[in-house]
């Protein structure tokens, strides 16, 4: 029962980006990344929301409560609900400014702005380097979800299969068939984590001692309490500086649609305290994990019927392709439409398509082969993505330094940075991400200051 209902609800998903197409079977570019910005409140809020409600937060959310306690959850839920004040201000400045030069993507806002093709290329190759192994970790978590099944098929026959229907989604209808399956993947979702958190809940309710088993608290040091702050702070910032995030401002008929959902955003936040409950119950009855990821997944096993044990399945796995899809749609044309200029509409289209496909083709091979290396490269995106935000911030509030000294503050943080992390150094116990963004900022003010050393990347 299970797997029908797992099946049921992958077909249905084909079905609604099927539907999506209604009208728009022939798509330019701006249509095909974009949807020509016609998105009104409901679709543009459910692509906004895609990374709250992505397979790694259902699925890693409660597996990081079970192994790390309270402390990782204050950091999540403070990072993500601060980055949306910050969305509030920023959003509808960036959609204008998009609005204003036809963009499509982030490095379209550079390139037009500081008119600089050289800074265009480098933020496509900042954006590409460190969103490089976010397909991936959606692979990984589809291969979590499928691994509930007693199927016995190889791991990357499953990730190819989901591979074609994440390409076979965006063949479709481009950004409106990920936009359309969100509608259903954010109810069920919602469905899934009130099944399981109110079971959990039950279920705990029975037992004598619920928390005896939980593991003591231990005090926080004030070198991991900066640590934990500074690290909310970079992450809340790269947030709304992600390529994906930035390109699906685009999509909303208005700025006011973009500023009146992040109003709406933290209701989104109440589905993390029922995952609270859950790994309070893995906890409390010693559940047997086959890894620490299946916290979710072997709670529902356990206190559900087959039938909803399918639903919840296939709740987390459309959440994972739908980031893919975004994803995909983030990459492609930042190759074909940034880097390769030249090509028509219909090329761009093709291009784009083309690296689509070789963007899922490697991530099913990194998922198999990879993975302990592109785990490296996951824990170094938001150190890379936050050093977009001085420029992104410049574009949304109007300023214009040079663009060479846009470009040397992002390179800087970068290297700083990445340096950092990779090296284990923590100075002062802040995170190395919030200190290459301090060097980013100190350089960008005295290259700003001092304009002569300047030169142009114009025409780099």
């Amino acid at each position: 029962m299970a797997s029908a209902v797992f099946a049921f609800v992958i077909l249905l998903s084909l079905g609604i980006a099927l539907a999506s197409r209604r009208g728009h079977g022939h798509q330019d570019s701006r249509d095909f990344f974009v949807a020509s910005g016609q998105f009104g409140g409901v679709l543009a809020l459910v692509l906004a929301v895609g990374e709250t409600y992505s397979a790694g937060s259902i699925l890693g959310f409660p597996a990081a409560a079970y192994g790390q306690g309270t402390g990782f959850v204050l950091w999540f839920l403070g990072y993500i609900l601060l980055a949306y004040p910050i969305g509030y201000v920023i959003n509808p400045l960036l959609w204008r400014a998009g609005r204003r030069h036809g963009a499509l993507t982030a490095a379209d806002l550079f390139r037009a702005h500081f008119d600089s093709r050289g800074l265009e290329r480098l933020i496509v190759a900042n954006a590409i380097l460190f969103m490089l192994p976010l397909g991936e970790l959606q692979f990984a978590g589809l291969l979590t979800v499928m691994g509930e099944f007693p199927w016995h098929i190889p791991s990357i026959v499953l990730s190819s299969l989901a591979g074609v229907l994440t390409f076979l989604w965006l063949m479709i209808s481009g950004i409106r068939a990920p936009a359309y399956v969100s509608i259903i993947k954010d109810v069920l979702i919602v469905v899934a984590v009130v099944l399981v958190g109110a079971a959990a809940l039950h279920a705990m309710g029975a037992l004598d001692h619920p928390l005896a088993a939980l593991p003591p608290a231990r005090p926080i040091t004030g070198r991991e309490q900066s640590y934990d702050i500074s690290t909310i702070l970079l992450q809340a910032m790269g947030f709304c500086a992600a390529p994906q995030t930035v390109s699906f401002l685009f999509t909303a008929r208005s700025g006011r649609i973009l500023r009146r959902n992040q109003i709406i955003m933290p209701l989104y936040m109440l589905m993390f305290p029922l995952l609270y409950c859950v790994a309070l119950y893995a906890h409390a009855v010693h559940l047997p994990l086959a890894s620490a990821n299946a916290v979710f997944l072997t709670s529902a096993r356990a206190l559900l019927p087959g039938w909803a044990t399918g639903l919840v399945a296939g709740a987390c796995a459309l959440s994972a392709l739908v980031i893919l899809a975004s994803i995909c749609l983030a990459i492609g044309p930042l190759v074909s439409h940034n880097l390769l200029h030249g090509l028509s509409d219909r090329q761009q289209q093709r291009g784009a398509k083309a690296v689509i496909a070789t963007y899922l083709v490697f991530s099913i091979l990194a998922a198999a082969h990879l993975s302990g290396f592109l785990v490296t490269l996951t824990s170094l995106y938001y150190l890379g993505i936050a050093q977009m935000v001085p420029g992104l911030a410049l574009i949304a509030f109007g300023q214009r330094p040079r663009a060479l000294a846009v470009g040397m503050g992002l390179v800087a943080g970068d290297v700083v940075a990445v340096g950092l992390s990779l090296a284990g150094q923590q100075p002062l116990g802040l995170n190395p991400g919030l200190i290459g963004l301090c060097v980013n900022l100190a350089l960008l003010a005295v290259l700003w200051k001092h304009p002569r050393q300047a030169g142009a990347l114009r025409d780099a």
